[in-house]
């Protein structure tokens, strides 16, 4: 909240009107305590003035004293309910706390008050980005730019809200309108850049391509991102049908850079090739040779062709990344696994080179072991990453035994290859032995202590193998290690979903629901965390003009909740919550119990009770971060099972990409009918 936004204090007479001023700028400067003692000054002389006291509220919040600060915003507010500075307070501090709607009413109360207070209106906008209220943004935006009509971002704001609700016309007038504005055009301006860059946006999503095509044509000297220049005029000639000029601009950014696929589907559209596997074939032989160190040359065309030419083509690509001793061979391989035709074709092409190779027991680089030498020209190297290959392909297409044989093979030839143990470990967990597997990755692990993602994948292992103590010491070893926990306060802070889902799945795994729960609900505080991240852009991004950088963020944040770390936690969660509500407690308690006799019941019970005490007590020691309930009890005690689960599913439920496992949400549902027929029929019996 800005001081300019502040006329002279109501109600205070000039002295204290100043020193109310000044609380105003100590909290822009965030110098809370001076602002503090100078509220309690005004406040001695005039205990009821509602400013002071929702000023005085707000800075407490932000001094962790967040109920006494919301008390006394509530009773500044009650105390000057006309105050347009009290309503903005109001919604500054349920802005903090996330509460979006709540702090959109109160800036709209704010607004009854003082209709043309700029920050107010500000703020209401950037509240109505985050909320996606795309014609709530566009009144705002409005009313905004009739008062600042000569600042750019104000200009952009309400072109952004006409573009949302797919108004294009109305986008481009706006930019237009700011750029009949400048008395001359800025050169090299990155901000003017994005903009002529976000206005051809607009005109190509508007259906007119021969038009973005002309406006990009006539701007591209002011543009500094001369590439987004080219890639945007090779798509609108390719969709003009242009196809010679389309086939030079995407000859052009090949040349910049081989490596990009989408410019080879781009050049293939262009020539008409897309649907006639000769003429693919034959542009790729083309472009092989032209660029004869770019992978996408090469790889592109196993994907179309067939037959022999699929044989010739896979077993060059494949020979030669063997023969470099290249380990990322069967990666780039992998998608063409879909195809089973193409998967016996790859096994028989590997398996007749490995007949080739000399095999190191007959000596070292076709050397035999009488001196005699081989005709055979093969490296140790070769061999090994070989059969490294066949291992991943055996283990891939289900055929664990193989693969485990070919493996062995490789560490038996270099036992001191991270690689090989690593591959071991995957193969031993595709069959389910998690411990073996576990001890596989351990041995790959100590054999470079330095490298953190074999550290990663150990600590992985060793939980998926129920062995928490060890994965916590192993992932410890990178991290920043505390007094309890280790390193696992400092997976929370960086946000390690991997860390947070696995280590949540093992505590489900091992009955330790609680422990499960803590670490579910931390991935979506995360989620939750970087959705309310975003609310900084909104102003951010349209001050500093990179608008389709911040579109793009936009379609990020609309899918977010059904990114897979996030629906895994998530599913988890729900099908524990309601684990929790068909089975409850008191039930559980009792299935444990049943069949015992009345001595071992007796015993039962008191050895429940000491466990409750030992592990309170621990709770108590353990506190992290002031977190009271570290071990997750309160969350496996809940009373409220299904409302809780239902906070994982409605972020999903609520995303424009569905996800295609609605059946959580049915659960949910048909459960929380349930119990609300069961409490009404209660009620009616009670009546009776």
């Amino acid at each position: 909240m800005s001081t300019a936004a502040i006329p002279k204090a109501r109600y205070l007479p000039p002295k204290e009107a100043g020193s109310f001023r000044q609380i105003l700028q100590l909290y822009e400067t965030r110098q809370y305590k001076k602002a503090l003692k100078v509220s309690d000054t005004i406040l001695t002389k005039f205990p009821d003035h509602g400013e002071t006291l929702a000023m005085k509220g707000l800075i407490l919040c932000f001094s962790d004293k967040k109920d006494e600060g919301h008390e006394l915003i509530k009773k500044g507010l009650r105390n000057d309910l006309t105050s347009f500075v009290c309503w903005h307070v109001y919604g500054l501090f349920y802005r903090s706390e996330r509460n979006f709607e709540e702090a959109a009413k109160c800036y709209v109360h704010a607004l009854k008050y003082a209709p043309d207070n700029t920050n107010i209106l500000r703020d209401l906008a950037l509240l109505q980005c985050q909320m996606r209220n795309w014609e709530g943004l566009i009144t705002s935006r409005k009313s905004i730019l009739s008062q600042r009509p000569n600042v750019r971002q104000h200009w952009t704001g309400l072109a952004l809200g006409y573009h949302m609700v797919k108004n294009y016309e109305l986008a481009e007038n706006i930019l237009s309108k700011y750029e009949e504005t400048l008395k001359e055009l800025p050169k090299e301006d990155y901000e003017h850049s994005e903009l002529l860059l976000y206005k051809n946006m607009i005109i190509y999503e508007s259906g007119d391509v021969n038009r973005a095509l002309e406006h990009l044509e006539s701007t591209a000297d002011q543009v500094t991102d001369k590439l987004s220049v080219m890639e945007y005029r090779a798509k609108y000639l390719l969709e003009l049908g242009r196809l010679p000029e389309a086939v030079k601009a995407y000859r052009k950014l090949l040349h910049r850079n081989p490596d990009n696929k989408e410019y080879f589907y781009g050049i293939e559209m262009a020539l008409g090739a897309k649907d006639d596997v000769e003429k693919r074939k034959a542009l790729y032989q083309v472009l092989a040779k032209q660029y004869k160190y770019s992978d996408p040359a090469k790889s592109i065309p196993l994907s179309f062709l067939s037959g022999e030419d699929f044989r010739e083509a896979v077993k060059t690509y494949i020979v030669d990344f063997l023969t470099r001793g290249v380990p990322s061979a069967f990666v780039n391989l992998k998608p063409l696994y879909a195809n089973a035709t193409k998967v016996k074709v790859i096994e028989e092409v590997v398996l007749e080179f490995l007949k080739t190779l000399s095999h190191p027991s007959n000596g070292i680089n076709g050397i035999e072991k009488n001196g005699s030498t081989k005709e055979k020209d093969s490296t140790p190297t070769t061999y090994l990453w070989t059969i490294y290959y066949l291992a991943q392909h055996y283990s891939k297409i289900g055929q664990s035994d193989l693969a485990f044989e070919y493996i062995t093979k490789a560490i038996e030839h270099t036992p001191t290859l991270v690689e090989v143990h690593m591959m071991k470990a995957k193969i031993l967990k595709r069959k389910g032995d998690h411990v073996a597997a576990s001890e596989s990755m351990t041995t790959a692990r100590e054999l470079d202590l330095q490298d953190r993602f074999v550290n990663t994948k150990a600590a992985k292992y060793l939980m998926r193998a129920g062995k928490n103590d060890e994965a916590v010491n192993v992932v410890s070893l990178f991290t920043k290690n505390d007094a309890h926990g280790k390193g696992v306060a400092d997976l929370h802070e960086m946000q390690a979903m991997w860390f947070l889902t696995e280590q949540g799945e093992m505590f489900n795994r091992l009955g330790k629901i609680g422990l499960a729960l803590k670490r579910f609900e931390a991935v979506k505080k995360i989620y939750d965390d970087w959705w309310g991240d975003q609310f900084d852009f909104h102003q951010y991004c349209v001050r500093r003009g990179t608008m389709r950088a911040y579109l793009g963020l936009l379609g990020w944040e609309e899918t977010l909740y059904t990114e897979h770390y996030y629906t895994r936690a998530a599913f988890d969660a729900i099908q524990t919550y309601i684990s929790l509500y068909d089975t409850p407690k008191s039930a559980r308690v009792a299935a444990e119990l049943e069949g015992l006799s009345e001595e071992e019941r007796k015993k039962a019970i008191k050895k429940a009770k000491r466990e409750r005490a030992k592990q309170n007590k621990k709770s108590e020691n353990e506190k992290i971060g002031g977190d009271d309930d570290p071990l997750g009890k309160n969350l496996e005690n809940t009373t409220t099972p299904l409302d809780i689960a239902e906070q994982f599913w409605k972020p999903i439920a609520d995303c424009p990409a569905k996800d295609p496992s609605w059946k959580w949400g049915e659960e949910i549902a048909k459960r929380k009918e349930q119990s609300a027929a069961k409490a009404e029929l209660e009620i009616t019996d009670k009546t009776a």
